[in-house]
């Protein structure tokens, strides 16, 4: 009986302008959480069970540690995929010559393994990466978006990184992740929805390049992220100059701010390796500049 009330509850929330979701969000979530039961919710079609997964798993525990459960599902299901030919093919774009298990898309191993695990032994495993720029023509150079890393995620926190990024779930599409992963970080307003299609996602995609990075943070230690990064690139659709504010994300221990910045001075500040900046390959940095004109 309690469960049913939640579900038409979450089908009457559903139906809301974006600006009553904000203001119901942490009542209908408590409902949710104290629920204790995991189901999926279909809100236009796509799926969301993944953020209330998240969420449910942190309900059971202090807020602190809610927090890092919200920023990411360590026991999310991420497809292996074997490691490039050679150490030689770490972080570089993935071309031809790369052969038909890798190009135009690297091929997964069938192994499944949890994020956690993954992180803990370098395993490869797949991410999309999706810039979100706007032309500014009186200056001759672009507008990007950044979005700024959470403290509670598991590798570069705090730091500002790519306008959306994102995993590929086990079983996963590639289109379908990166349309989710743009509500999910970006659209939390609802600034987002409806603004861009499945055909508009695969357009911009642009190529896919490897990316072999260790660290370390305090809460989680030591980390091993191999990716291979499917990166697109999208205009932004308005004609009012691009800012912070038309973003927001659904589960703010995702990301915690958004900041615009000068293609040009990107480009330069990733050249430098400015410490700020989630670090990228040289292949990386290139195939930026080319695409934004810097």
């Amino acid at each position: 009986r309690a469960l049913s009330r939640v579900l038409f509850a979450l089908v009457w929330f559903a139906q809301l302008p974006a600006v009553v979701h904000m203001l119901l969000q942490n009542i209908l979530l408590s409902r949710l959480l104290l629920s204790g039961s995991a189901f999926t919710v279909r809100n236009g079609g796509r799926q969301s069970s993944r953020l209330i997964h998240a969420m449910m798993n942190a309900a059971s525990s202090d807020e602190d540690s809610g927090n890092y459960k919200l920023a990411q599902d360590p026991s999310e299901l991420f497809d292996i995929y074997p490691a490039p030919p050679t150490k030689g093919h770490f972080n570089s774009i993935i071309g031809p010559d790369w052969g038909d298990d890798f190009f135009p898309a690297p091929q997964p191993t069938g192994k499944v393994k949890k994020r956690s695990q993954v992180h803990k032994d370098g395993d490869w495993h797949r991410s999309m990466h999706l810039w979100i720029y706007q032309s500014d023509l009186a200056n001759d150079n672009v507008r990007v978006l950044l979005q700024r890393r959470s403290p509670y995620k598991d590798t570069h926190p705090n730091m500002l990184d790519v306008s959306c990024a994102g995993h590929v779930n086990a079983g996963d599409d590639i289109l379908e992740t990166t349309m989710r992963e743009m509500e999910e970080e970006l659209g939390g307003n609802g600034n987002i929805k409806g603004r861009y299609s499945l055909e508009d996602v695969k357009n911009s995609r642009m190529f896919t390049v490897t990316s072999a990075i260790e660290g370390e943070t305090e809460k989680h230690g030591k980390y091993i992220c191999r990716e291979y990064q499917d990166v697109f690139i999208l205009k932004w659709k308005a004609d009012a100059p691009i800012e912070s504010h038309d973003f927001a994300p659904m589960v703010e221990e995702e990301v915690s701010g958004f900041d615009i910045i000068d293609g040009q001075k990107l480009i330069l500040k990733l050249r430098q390796r400015d410490t700020e900046l989630v670090p990228r390959s040289e292949q990386y940095i290139d195939a930026l500049a080319k695409v934004f004109g810097c």
